[in-house]
């Protein structure tokens, strides 16, 4: 099957992200992961991409980019290559190192660029890898902070940091605050953010009405409609996960859904 052109960003800015191959690791230890920021910095000192934000994990990497769209795929391609030839010799093995093609979706308000620059800052954060943004030092989170990261240049931070109030406090407590809409992201870790969601959501009514177990809310009718109902609103689940969750049938959670 023929691969979809991508689409053109009205403002230039787009969310890529870059996974492994075969959901391998792309990083075994941290030359490569300071080598692949090496080799963003070659292209935005040729001024082929402007990188506003970046985190890189074990086995994907998150980019937020302002680029011509036919110019960043072909850094990202150059990139790709330069990044598998190096890391191929020094495992000896063959092959991608990327999955093929790399994921991309655009940006087109201000809301959405500081929503992903988050939602990017964060990933290690949902990981459990660290316990705030801050902690993780293989992204740009404190590039905005104490402005030691040369990758982001001045006029991208004062771009973003404008889109704060050029407020560091309020870009720091906007980092705080629960992420509600889903980013481009590998499907697993969307699917467990879904689920881990789904269960602060239905034990902040537990808690709520002393209820102990699962269970219990078969006989609070009452709670459990309004535990679906915010499930159906805020997790992004399927009905039948949903009453998985729940230990309920899956046409209790398709009537409350109806009635919606």
């Amino acid at each position: 099957m023929a691969r979809g052109a991508r689409k053109q960003s009205e403002t230039g800015y787009y969310h890529v992200m870059m996974r492994g191959n075969n959901r391998e690791e792309i990083f075994r230890n941290t030359t490569e992961k300071q080598y692949l920021i090496e080799l963003l910095q070659i292209q935005a000192d040729e001024e082929n991409i402007s990188i506003i934000a970046y985190c890189l994990m074990d086995n994907h990497v998150h980019l937020l980019i302002r680029a011509d769209l036919q110019l960043m795929s072909e850094a990202l391609k150059w990139i790709n290559i330069k990044f598998a030839v190096r890391y191929n010799c020094k495992y000896k093995r063959i092959g991608h190192v990327f999955q093929d093609r790399y994921k991309s979706e655009i940006i087109n308000t201000e809301e959405h660029l500081m929503q992903v620059i988050r939602y990017i800052h964060n990933n290690p954060v949902k990981a459990k890898l660290v316990s705030e943004a801050s902690d993780y030092k293989w992204s740009s989170y404190k590039s905005y902070v104490d402005n030691k990261d040369k990758l982001i240049s001045s006029s991208e931070k004062q771009i973003v940091i404008g889109l704060f109030s050029n407020s560091k406090e309020y870009y720091i407590k906007f980092h705080l605050e629960e992420e509600i809409q889903e980013f481009l992201d590998i499907k697993e870790d969307i699917e467990r953010e879904r689920e881990e969601k789904a269960q602060r959501i239905i034990n902040k009514y537990c808690q709520q009405h002393a209820i102990i177990k699962t269970n219990e809310l078969k006989s609070r009718k009452d709670v459990l409609e309004k535990i679906i109902i915010e499930l159906l609103e805020k997790s992004n689940l399927s009905h039948r996960r949903i009453s998985e969750f729940l230990d309920i049938s899956r046409g209790t959670v398709h009537n409350i859904s109806k009635k919606m």
